[in-house]
C-alpha cells in the first residue's frame, strides 16, 4: 500500500486543495492518506482563548465554511453535521476550563486532536464529492501510546499489531497523523510534527517501501528558503544525517520516524503539492548539498565530508568557539555566537 502524508500547510486554500485532489487521482492505489490539521489550525487550537464565550464566528474551524464550495450539497451537510459535533465538544471544554481554571494536558490533547479529525473528515467528504470511494479511519483506534499527555511515547508493537489486524474496505484510506490513544482509549498526542512518525508507522505495518510527504514547499532545502535567500533544493539525504538533523530540531523531520524508516528500509520522499521536485531520505550515502541548521548551541551542518568540514572551520576560525565532526553521520557541529547564518550557509554551499 502506498502511504501519502499531507502536511497541513499544503492544504490551506482552495487552489492547494484542488492540487491535492489531482495528486490522489494520479496516484497508484491502494493508498493510505495521513492528514495533518489544515493551515495553522493546531496553533489556533493550542492558543485558543478559553476564557472567552465560544461562538461559531470565533471558532478555530470557521475557515472550513469558506471551503464548502468544493463539496457537493449532500457531503456539505455530512461534513458540517460532523463539525457541529466537534464544536459542541470544544464548547463544553471551554466551559469546563472557564469554571475550573485548570487546563490539564489530557484536555489539551483532546482539543488538539479535533484539528486532525476535522481536517481528515473534510478530505473524506471532499473525495466523496468527487466520487472517489474512500474509507475514514480514526488513528486513535490503531496507534497506541503511554499516558504522557502532550508528548506520549509510542507503543510500536501494539500499534503495528492493530494496523495489521485492520480490515480496509476501500483502496483509498483516510486517517490522521499526530494523534493516538492510551490503554484506556483516552486521546493522546505524540508531539508536534509527529504526523510524519504516524505515516512511518503505517508504512512499517503495511509493508510499504516508501512514504510520500507532501508539503507547502517543493522539497527539502539546504536551509529555510523563506529566510535564506540562496537556499538550494536537496535531492538526497542519507538516513544517518537525517537522524542527526531530526534530533536537533529540523522541523521537517521527526526523530522516531528516521530510526523506524532506516530499520525497515523505508524511503521517505518529500515533495510539494505542485510536484516540481523531490527529496529522498534513504540508505544511499550520496548527497548533493548539506543542510545548515541553527541550533541552541550554534550551528549544525550535515551531511558534509571531513574535507569540507575542515574548510569551513578554517574559514571561520576566528568566530568559532568549539567544533566537532562525527564521521559516522558526516555531521559538523559548531559553537559560535558571532557566526552569521547566511554567511555560513553560502560558504558551505559554495564548496559543492
Amino acid at each position: 500500500m502506498k502511504i501519502i502524508k499531507i502536511g497541513g500547510t499544503a492544504l490551506s486554500n482552495i487552489s492547494s486543495i484542488i492540487g491535492f485532489t489531482n495528486t490522489i487521482n494520479n496516484s497508484k492505489r491502494p493508498i493510505l492518506l495521513v492528514i495533518s490539521a489544515f493551515g495553522k489550525l493546531s496553533s489556533s487550537l493550542k492558543n485558543f482563548d478559553f476564557s472567552s464565550n465560544f461562538t461559531q464566528n470565533s471558532s478555530p474551524f470557521y475557515f472550513f465554511r469558506e471551503f464548502s464550495s468544493v463539496l457537493t450539497k449532500s457531503e456539505c451537510v455530512e461534513f458540517f453535521t460532523y463539525l457541529e459535533k466537534v464544536e459542541l465538544i470544544l464548547t463544553k471544554r471551554t466551559q469546563g476550563v472557564a469554571i475550573s481554571g485548570e487546563f490539564p494536558p489530557k484536555v489539551l490533547d483532546e482539543i488538539l486532536s479535533l484539528g486532525e479529525l476535522v481536517s481528515s473528515y473534510f478530505v473524506h467528504c471532499l473525495l466523496n464529492s468527487l466520487q472517489i470511494d474512500n474509507e475514514f479511519i480514526d488513528a486513535r483506534d490503531l496507534i497506541k501510546t503511554d499516558s504522557n499527555y502532550g508528548n506520549a511515547k509510542l507503543e510500536l508493537d501494539k500499534s503495528i499489531a492493530n494496523i495489521k489486524k485492520q480490515t480496509f474496505s476501500s483502496d483509498v484510506i483516510i486517517t490522521q497523523g499526530f494523534i493516538a490513544s492510551d490503554s484506556s482509549n483516552i486521546t493522546t498526542t505524540m508531539g508536534f510534527e509527529s504526523s510524519n512518525l504516524s505515516a512511518t508507522i503505517f508504512a512499517n505495518a503495511l509493508d510499504s517501501s516508501d512514504i510520500e510527504i507532501v508539503t507547502k514547499v517543493n522539497q527539502i532545502f539546504s536551509s529555510d528558503p523563506e529566510h535564506i535567500k540562496n537556499a538550494r533544493p536537496i535531492s538526497k539525504i542519507p538516513y544517518s544525517s537525517a537522524g542527526m538533523l531530526a534530533n536537533n530540531g529540523f522541523k521537517m523531520l521527526f526523530p522516531g520516524m528516521i530510526d523506524l524508516a532506516e530499520k525497515n528500509d523505508i524511503n521517505i520522499v518529500y515533495r510539494g503539492i505542485e510536484n516540481t521536485g523531490i527529496s529522498i531520505i534513504s540508505k544511499d550515502s550520496e548527497f548533493d548539498y548539506p543542510i545548515i541548521l541553527k541550533t541552541n548551541f550554534g550551528f549544525l551542518v550535515s551531511p558534509i565530508s571531513s574535507e569540507n568540514a575542515i574548510r569551513i572551520i578554517e574559514n571561520f576560525d576566528s568566530k568559532i568557539t568549539e567544533y566537532s565532526f562525527v564521521r559516522s553521520n558526516n555531521t559538523l557541529t559548531i559553537k559560535s555566537s558571532e557566526l552569521d547564518m547566511n554567511e555560513l550557509h553560502d560558504f558551505a554551499i559554495s564548496l559543492f
